[in-house]
């Protein structure tokens, strides 16, 4: 089996210097799969940092609408 070659990015620069055309450039370059799987890490990292649970209904679409009726005219 032929293992795919991964590409590596890094950078190290200092403080000072930090510009955001790297990171636009890195993201702009991964496969919208990648990009999505990393912000949903993102969300679910947050929501354990704040201690708060997750389970099922967490990431439900709010449902705020139950019931729609076309006027009559």
């Amino acid at each position: 089996m032929k293992r795919k070659k991964k590409k590596i990015w890094a950078r190290i620069v200092p403080l000072s210097k930090v510009k955001r055309d790297w990171d636009i450039l890195f993201w702009q370059s991964q496969k919208p799969q990648v990009r999505f799987l990393a912000t949903w890490s993102l969300v679910i990292d947050s929501y354990r940092l704040k201690g708060k649970k997750i389970n099922a209904n967490t990431f439900r679409l709010q449902r705020s609408v139950e019931n729609i009726k076309q006027a009559q005219s």
